[in-house]
């Protein structure tokens, strides 16, 4: 089982990136304003402090969790000009991240996937998309589920 002593501090701040980039990927596909970025933007980061919690939560996930409680973690994000850009690189980070884990732990690669499209799915179900003052609206967006089945072909998991 791979741990953040396994990573360079690069690498580490791939894979710590990798669960907000998945929130990142599901604002911008169909913007909500600043509560809902807000909303979804904190459960991409709370699921690793939920996750983390779990008795079988990946090493990974737990030494994640505490570099974020620490204030150690800090990962950051370019400035984007569109969000095709962001798309991509989301998609690009994705792909590291995942690799990188395949690379050094083959066998957390699965759940390390998996625990990804949660994550997003977390996000996606975070902010409710149309209505008016927080009435009315849907839990996840036609384009919030679009997003949510390209993280899923980007990571290799079987969509929710």
């Amino acid at each position: 089982m791979a741990s953040k002593t396994d990573f360079t501090p690069e690498e580490w701040q791939t894979i710590g990136l990798a669960p907000i980039i998945t929130g990142l990927y599901i604002s911008m596909s169909d913007p909500s304003g600043p509560i809902g970025l807000i909303k979804e933007t904190f459960a991409s980061a709370s699921s690793i402090i939920e996750a983390a919690k779990q008795p079988d939560a990946l090493q990974i996930v737990k030494d994640l969790a505490a570099d974020m409680e620490a204030k150690t973690l800090k990962p950051e994000l370019p400035k984007f000009k569109s969000a095709d850009e962001a798309a991509a690189f989301a998609k690009e980070q994705l792909t590291k991240a995942v690799a990188l884990i395949e690379g050094k732990s083959p066998e957390d690669a699965g759940a390390y996937r998996q625990w990804l499209y949660d994550t997003a799915k977390k996000a996606a179900e975070a902010g409710k998309e149309g209505g008016f003052l927080g009435f009315g609206g849907t839990a996840v967006s036609e384009k919030e589920q679009a997003a949510l089945i390209q993280i899923a072909a980007i990571l290799g998991v079987t969509p929710a």
